[in-house]
């Protein structure tokens, strides 16, 4: 007696390689037909995994960054010197604030670091200097 034998075909699975071997070739056991779309995906994997390989190779292993340090350009200091001068006398201008701050420190008794921001007006006229420091506390000091 024969034995009768019932073949499946194999059902293609999704891969990008093109299996035209099995659709061309009907007739094949199913042994061949599965050897066959093994064969292919194993090709498609190569495939895929040489592209991998070539492309890992072709990147550097580490980028290196350099960070290039730059300094601020400045203006050089300047020496800033403001003279007032009025019926034959001159004021320097720096020495009327150093008075505002010997005010503020010794007779207010304040630190000098508590002072934020001072704002002087000089009236020759009058031979004197006013003053606002944190816009709040005003005085008078004599040139």
């Amino acid at each position: 007696m024969a034995n009768k034998t019932t073949t499946k075909k194999a059902e293609p699975k999704a891969t990008t390689a093109k299996t035209t071997t099995a659709s061309k070739a009907p007739a094949k056991k199913q042994d061949d037909v599965a050897t066959t779309v093994v064969e292919t995906e194993a090709k498609a994997e190569k495939k895929t995994t040489a592209k991998t390989t070539k492309t890992a190779a072709k990147k550097p292993a580490a980028k290196r960054t350099t960070t290039r340090k730059t300094t601020a350009k400045t203006a050089p200091a300047i020496n800033e010197e403001v003279y007032i001068q009025f019926l034959g006398r001159e004021v320097f201008a720096k020495d009327v604030v150093e008075n505002i701050k010997k005010v503020w420190t010794d007779e207010m008794g304040k630190k000098a670091a508590d002072m934020k921001e001072l704002k002087v007006y000089i009236k020759p006229e009058e031979n004197a200097a006013y003053y606002v420091i944190n816009g709040d506390v005003t005085g008078c000091v004599s040139l």
